[in-house]
Parts: structure tokens; sequence; C-alpha cells
């Protein structure tokens, strides 16, 4: 009953405007209306629509960098279920032997190896450390590298584990 007393009381108001009065209200009313909806609606979709366009590109060209990393690990995979060789001391010796790396000590146990050299050139060591992630998929558990006075010369003390596929 209240509202219908309401909407009686604001059409008596309303019918006691003068028709000029009546359409300014109107035209103020409707103006109102379209700012609200362009507010609310029209300029977040205009602003998002911008962006829309700035970042597909980006989110394009991120997919595609994706897609290529999921192939790689797709071939990683694959080359993972391959037989692995266990690693041996003979084998890493032979390989050290080929860079010419002299190793203070060197332990082979299970798939863990540690060595210990004193003074090998640090290029020399990385390109050993690639080889042996390459054939034995050796990867770094642990290094200690130390400078020596010799530019480009290093002592180091490394930890390798040999990955292998869960069987």
């Amino acid at each position: 009953m209240n509202q219908l007393a309401f909407l009686n009381e604001l059409r008596e108001h309303w019918d006691k405007r003068e028709l000029g009065e009546r359409r300014i209200l109107l035209v103020v009313g409707i103006l109102i209306f379209a700012s609200l909806v362009y507010l609310i609606a029209v300029q977040p979709a205009m602003s998002h629509s911008k962006n829309l366009r700035e970042f597909t590109p980006k989110l394009k060209q991120q997919a595609a960098s994706m897609a290529m990393m999921a192939d790689q690990y797709a071939q990683l995979s694959k080359t993972m279920t391959e037989a692995v060789p266990v690693v041996t001391r003979e084998s890493i010796e032979a390989s050290l032997l080929r860079r010419n790396i002299k190793t203070q000590s060197l332990t082979v146990v299970s798939e863990t190896v540690r060595l210990q050299v004193n003074a090998v050139a640090y290029a020399n060591l990385m390109e050993w450390m690639l080889e042996m992630q390459r054939a034995a998929r050796l990867t770094v558990d642990d290094v200690k590298l130390t400078a020596l006075t010799e530019p480009g010369q290093v002592g180091a003390v490394i930890s390798l584990r040999q990955q292998r596929p869960n069987s």
C-alpha cells in the first residue's frame, strides 16, 4: 500500500509541473541514464578491448614458446626412456683424460660421482661437465669453485648424479 501511495504522490507532483519543465527533467533523466550506462558498460568494455588488442600478440608469442618447450620436453622424455649405461669410474677417468683434467680424488658410488681438481681451466671444466651431461646424463648436485691466482684457472670440488628413468 505504501508503494502505491508513493507512486500516486509522485504522479501528482509530475502533473503539477509545466510541459517545458517536464521536458527538461526528461532530458536530464535520459542524460543521467545514458551516462550511467556508458560508465558502467561501454567504457569498461572499450578499455578491456584495448588491453586485449595490446596483450594478444604477447600472449600468442608466449603460447608459441610454451608449445616449443612442450615439444622439447616430449623429445627429452623420449630420450630419457632410452637405456643409459651406468656410470663407472673407468668411463669418468677416460673422459677426464680426454680433456686433460687431472683429479686429486675421484669417487664413483652407485649413480653418484664426486671429484676434486686442484687446478683446471674453467672453460675446460665446463665443457667436460656439458659432455658428461649429454653422454652420461650426469647433473650437478653440488659445486665448490675456488678461483686461483692464475687467470682462468680454478680449483673445484664437484658432486654429480646420474639421472636415470624410473623403472
